[in-house]
């Protein structure tokens, strides 16, 4: 099989890297858990859940836990992207995922010290473009992809002092791949078969409480270690390294009463260190995939308001430039990780002394991209477009 076909299916892996619980453009850009989501990712300083533990493990020791310092927080969300290529839209557009993770502060090492653990994908998805979607010289191909990445792992924190707190995370990597183009011109198809590579991350944090109003959040998070995918094909072994961005976050949140809280986060997502390039090694040969994507800058914002007692209220916006631009589109083909606005919602309700069901919406806004130049056959440049919508159910139990 010519190496040509298999770039251009390796490049389509990279088709379903946007559509996640967690992350609706590239990695990691909003947040890992409903409530964190309806605050437009902007949870650094503040956490709203045990997904602190993945974004800021330091935020454990200022979390809710309730009178036994016990918390379970389970979320159920239904991702719905709107994905089009070249005019064709993927077939694959609803996702059901499960995420969540629980913490507890134990006798044995008293008050200072949260523990917490989770189970959270920060991206994965896939897509499903039907015949006519991409067409180089004589022959007009399908695309079906899926990708997920999931981190798994404990964290903790520690309060060094009644304002300040110190935390780390240790995580199981899991990186997960397939791709399948087919070419209906010549009927023969290229098939990269589901693979899972493992590895590691970590998470360090820290959270100061500059007053009785202020709030100050810092976080970083390691480039995934992973071994590389690999896949058996019918002439021989081929070899892909994946790995997920580094990240480094900071937050100030203000709280001016008992019923409002305010958060502003900016995170920076070095792209540029894992998404530049690839290489892609056979048996005979190896080929450099030139992916040029670069860092990514977001900026969240974030309002929770406590109507009563058993309702609040929350609301986000998030941006963050888009880390493709025209000229790398014909480098992914397919790729549709472009959103760049997104904004949110939520309402947490109280269903019992101890429960609460939180839920919450968030619309990623349509952008779109078409290459500056055509790949070798094209007539017209490749179009890409993408837009998405994630809805929450989360279930919150403290006691």
């Amino acid at each position: 099989m010519r190496l040509t076909k298999r770039l251009i299916a390796v490049a389509c892996l990279m088709a379903a890297t946007p559509a996640s619980v967690s992350a609706n453009n590239g990695d990691q850009m909003v947040g890992y858990s409903g409530l964190s989501n309806a605050m437009g990712g902007a949870v650094v300083a503040t956490p709203q859940d045990v997904s602190t533990v993945l974004s800021n493990p330091a935020g454990l020791a200022f979390l809710h836990m309730g009178d036994e310092h016990t918390r379970f927080d389970m979320n159920l969300a239904v991702l719905n992207p709107n994905r089009i290529m070249n005019g064709i839209e993927s077939d694959s557009s609803a996702f059901v995922m499960a995420s969540g993770g629980f913490a507890f502060q134990s006798e044995s090492y008293g008050d200072r010290v949260t523990i917490g653990v989770g189970a959270y994908p920060i991206s994965g998805g896939g897509v499903d473009f039907p015949v006519g979607s991409l067409k180089l010289g004589s022959g007009t191909y399908s695309v079906v992809a899926s990708r997920m990445s999931l981190r798994i792992g404990p964290g903790f924190s520690y309060k060094v002092n009644p304002d300040l707190a110190i935390g780390a995370n240790l995580n199981l990597a899991v990186n997960q791949m397939s791709v399948k183009t087919f070419n209906a011109m010549t009927s023969t198809s290229t098939t990269y078969p589901q693979d899972v590579a493992y590895g590691y991350s970590y998470v360090l944090g820290t959270v100061y409480q500059l007053s009785n109003k202020l709030r100050l959040g810092a976080a970083y998070t390691s480039r995934s270690h992973i071994e590389d995918l690999e896949w058996n094909m019918d002439n021989g072994k081929w070899n892909l390294s994946f790995q997920d961005p580094q990240t480094a976050a900071v937050g100030l949140s203000f709280q001016p009463n008992d019923r409002l809280q305010l958060e502003a986060d900016v995170k920076w997502i070095d792209f540029s260190g894992v998404r530049t390039s690839a290489t892609l090694i056979g048996p005979t040969s190896s080929q450099v995939l030139a992916y040029g994507w670069e860092d990514q800058t977001v900026y969240a914002l974030g309002m929770k308001y406590r109507s009563n007692d058993s309702v609040t209220l929350m609301a986000g916006y998030n941006y963050g430039k888009s880390p493709l631009d025209a000229s790398d589109v014909n480098n992914n083909v397919g790729v549709t990780a472009i959103v760049e606005h997104h904004l949110s919602a939520g309402v947490s309700v109280r269903a019992s002394k101890y429960s609460t069901l939180n839920f919450s919406v968030i619309h990623g806004f349509e952008n779109e991209l078409t290459a500056t130049s055509n790949l070798p056959g094209q007539t017209t440049p490749t179009n890409v477009s993408f837009e998405t919508n994630l809805l929450t159910l989360q279930f919150t139990y403290q006691h």
